[in-house]
């Protein structure tokens, strides 16, 4: 009998190790997959991530865009006006519309800008957003002749030709935030 044991117990060994083996590559292929489906799942969050990220900065990018036009916009309505209360005292009628068209669309550009701009660029925002609205309410009192002390046409001068050098910066710190390491030439 001890043959017979010995057979029975290599059978049984045997058997065992048959079910292990094929419990270990089964556990194996199983932990291959769960390796593959979470390596699969970081890569989808990573690209997901990066198009997100990417979105955000053309997002941000536009809105700049946007931002500075209109800034700009308005500040050339403002020097016109300027230009119109020199020759004729007050603003006519087109005048007025014009300037409050660019001031409004500006306005909504300054809305946008504060939920899309980043806290580098705020800042700079407010600066130049305080400098168009001091000019503006200046140039809305020359031409009611609502004067205030200190309010005149050389006053608004000054605030325009500060308010450019304001433009210049908020230009600089938008292309330095988006990445763009060199500033452009001054005066542009």
């Amino acid at each position: 009998m001890g043959a017979a044991a010995l057979a029975l117990a290599a059978a049984v060994l045997g058997g065992v190790v048959s079910l292990a083996s094929v419990w270990i590559t089964q556990r194996s292929k199983q932990r291959g997959r769960e390796l593959d489906s979470e390596r699969i799942e970081r890569h989808r969050r990573e690209d997901w991530e990066k198009a997100r990220a990417q979105r955000l900065l053309a997002e941000r990018q536009a809105g700049y865009v946007r931002f500075s036009a209109a800034t700009r916009v308005a500040r050339d309505a403002l020097a016109a006006c300027m230009h119109d209360l020199r020759r004729a005292g007050r603003l006519d009628d087109a005048r007025r519309a014009e300037l409050d068209e660019r001031w409004n669309a500006y306005v909504a550009q300054h809305a946008e800008a504060h939920i899309i701009v980043s806290n580098d660029v705020l800042g700079v925002v407010g600066r130049v957003n305080g400098a168009l609205r001091q000019i503006y309410g200046l140039v809305k009192r020359l031409d009611m002749g609502e004067r205030r002390p200190g309010d005149s046409l050389e006053a608004l001068q000054g605030r325009l030709d500060g308010l450019w050098d304001c433009l210049v910066v908020l230009r600089e710190v938008m292309r330095r935030d988006l990445g763009l390491a060199e500033p452009a030439e001054a005066g542009e």
